[in-house]
């Protein structure tokens, strides 16, 4: 169970990127794998909160950071906020926002780069 809890969110993230590209064939295929992995992110926070107390296999923290690391930061963000999940552990959030800023690194020196 743990494989496929740390497989499948990646896998669900890949498909809808593609069916979205084939639905919107002049989108970017960047773009199209950030809303996919957004998505993805967060069905499977939503999903490790249900399933949080209840004595069963959760979704491993490290799949949880690399969804956002990968381009799901704003489904990430959302689900965090809507279902108020890992929102009060402080280890989890400092990964999180440490993400985050190296995101935001990345993107500002691309912009720059392109001038």
């Amino acid at each position: 169970m743990l494989t496929v809890l740390s497989i499948a969110p990646f896998v669900v993230a890949a498909v809808l990127a593609l069916i979205i590209k084939a639905l919107i064939p002049t989108m970017d295929l960047l773009l199209a794998w950030i809303i996919g992995v957004s998505i993805a992110s967060f069905g499977t926070y939503g999903y490790d909160k249900s399933i949080a107390g209840r004595g069963v296999t959760r979704v491993p923290e490290v799949v949880l950071h690399l969804l956002t690391a990968l381009g799901g930061t704003i489904g990430s963000f959302a689900a965090m906020q809507i279902f108020r999940h890992k929102t009060q552990k402080k280890s989890f959030l400092m990964v999180f926002w440490a993400i985050v800023a190296v995101q935001i690194v990345v993107i500002v020196l691309l912009v720059l780069a392109r001038r």
